[in-house]
């Protein structure tokens, strides 16, 4: 597979990672690790996921809609929209439990995966201002903590 088929499908993956955490631990390599976004620093990419897993859990109709995907040597940048219903408690690491609020969101989002050999080694979440977990919290009226 290309850098950009590893990309799309891991990124396609990260939105049902509860129902496909052996798909996406199958796309990454033992020691591959993420950074950015709302991360507080980089960590093993398992241990990130923790928080696409906690997306799903408050948003379980959570879709991520892959707008572009540019690829530079081994790196590719998905740019994705996700968006989903807020119906379900949101857990995430460093800020106190939501309870569900029923709104929708629908926010932007970018992706830059590492590829080594046919696998994800690295993942760095490079959220626009305006987009990622920050915005979607904003839509469900919930002050994002400075990340």
């Amino acid at each position: 597979m290309s850098t950009e088929e590893i990309a799309r499908e891991f990124v396609s993956y990260m939105a049902n990672t509860n129902k496909h955490a052996d798909k996406v631990k199958s796309l990454t390599t033992p020691d591959a690790m993420a950074s950015g976004g709302a991360l507080p620093h980089p960590m093993p990419l398992t241990e990130a996921m923790q928080v696409s897993s906690a997306l799903e859990t408050a948003f379980p109709d959570l879709k991520f809609d892959i707008q572009k995907v540019t690829v530079n040597g081994n790196q590719a940048t998905v740019n994705v929209r996700w968006s989903g219903t807020n119906t379900g408690p949101l857990n995430l690491p460093g800020m106190p439990p939501v309870s569900p609020t029923g709104k929708n969101v629908s926010v932007k989002d970018a992706f830059i995966v590492t590829v080594k050999g046919d696998k994800v080694s690295h993942l760095e979440i490079a959220s626009p201002a305006d987009g990622g977990i920050p915005a979607a919290l904003a839509q469900i009226g919930v002050k994002a903590p400075t990340m």
